[in-house]
């Protein structure tokens, strides 16, 4: 049984391991684990809130109103899909991939408390009416908003989950002074879309740094330094006993 409270990597992750030398693979599993294992209570929860259509408080103020609608602005927030799988494809380190699977492990367990507060406490966001044009980026923000309904809004997973990665990057790999300033600038951009997309307030956006910093500091970092350590490396090694060495490739 997953035990999904549990510091030490799941057992599930075995099959992954088999193929950590495979990079694309690698990469594509993580993203499609987490993909499942979070996108899935996200919908239902989202739905649960469509359905109720009841709203616990409104946090929209005057910045919100005033915040314009800025197409371009839309790639900064679709670049949001790629901080899911950056650490797991640049790890090309054996302890990096380690890192990549216990930091995707935390994130998960770090998402589902979200997801409580979706239905206790929703909050609709009611601006997509401002959101107007034919270009293929209104065109693809528009499809989103087909599908998601305007009520998972606090704390707002896309600053949770990118900010979480960008803290994250630099216990991971060793990065240079201007790299981690442009993830810094990308990480802004994306944070700004969330309003400019009408997807979010600024409410949500704050809360959502606030509590990306705790569980940061209380649940992934010190994972990710236990690991450093080699505390899970019996773990790993066990996803590999009496198996075939698939790791080439």
């Amino acid at each position: 049984m997953l035990r999904l409270f549990e510091s030490s990597p799941w057992n599930q992750w075995k099959h992954l391991w088999r193929i950590r030398q495979k990079r694309i693979m690698f990469t594509i599993s993580i993203g499609l684990i987490f993909f499942v294992l979070v996108g899935i209570p996200y919908h239902i929860a989202n739905q649960i809130n469509s359905y109720r259509e009841w709203i616990a408080f409104d946090p929209m103020l005057n910045i919100d109103a005033i915040t314009p609608y800025i197409p371009i602005l839309n790639l900064g927030y679709f670049s949001f899909y790629l901080y899911y799988v950056l650490i797991p494809f640049f790890a090309r380190e054996e302890i990096q991939r380690k890192l990549a699977i216990v930091f995707t492990q935390r994130l998960v367990v770090a998402t589902l408390p979200v997801f409580v507060l979706f239905i206790l406490f929703p909050v609709q966001v009611d601006m997509r009416d401002s959101i107007q044009g034919d270009d293929l980026l209104t065109t693809l923000l528009s499809l989103i908003h087909s599908i998601d309904e305007p009520y998972n809004a606090w704390p707002s997973l896309h600053i949770v989950h990118s900010l979480c990665v960008v803290l994250a990057v630099p216990l991971v790999f060793k990065i240079s002074k201007l790299n981690h300033t442009l993830l810094w600038i990308a990480w802004l951009i994306l944070g700004y879309s969330t309003m400019t997309t009408q997807q979010h307030y600024l409410f949500d956006i704050i809360t959502g740094i606030i509590y990306a910093l705790i569980i940061h500091f209380s649940l992934i970092k010190p994972v990710i330094k236990r690991t450093i350590q080699g505390e899970f490396d019996e773990r790993f090694q066990s996803f590999q006993a009496n198996n075939e060495d698939t790791t080439s490739g």
